[in-house]
């Protein structure tokens, strides 16, 4: 076994920034909804973590996000329902949402932005208005 140190910034970051490059290669959804989300739950638990200082943890396990325990809180998307076989969803508004989520939490943690997150608010974000 090789337990390594990992920075849990550094683990969002390769999330969103996998989670872009899926995007523009027009990739599974699934598979960008999946890593936005995760990418965005840790960004923002930084960002409380920051704005609390060391008075609380706001942190769940990064462990238990990348494998969510069966039955545990699921996550609310707009518009959207599931039956126990189905989910009933539009992939593409999640994933925009999510990336655009995530984006904002990067920026709010860091000031920066790498170049494919740039293109994501010039291409998608701009079409919108």
């Amino acid at each position: 076994m090789n337990i390594e140190k990992h920075h849990k910034q550094d683990i969002a970051t390769k999330q969103l920034e996998t989670a872009l490059l899926l995007f523009f290669a027009q990739k599974e959804l699934f598979s960008i909804i999946t890593l936005a989300g995760a990418a965005e739950e840790i960004l923002g638990q930084l960002l409380g973590l920051r704005d609390r200082g060391d008075k609380e943890s706001p942190f769940r396990s990064v462990l238990e996000l990348l494998r969510p325990a069966k039955g545990g809180a699921r996550r609310d998307v707009s518009a959207a329902h599931e039956t126990e076989l189905y989910v009933h969803m539009d992939a593409r508004h999640e994933a925009e949402f999510l990336l655009g989520r995530a984006i904002d939490d990067y920026f709010a943690l860091t000031g920066e932005l790498s170049a494919n997150m740039r293109k994501y608010n010039e291409e998608v974000r701009s079409r919108r208005g």
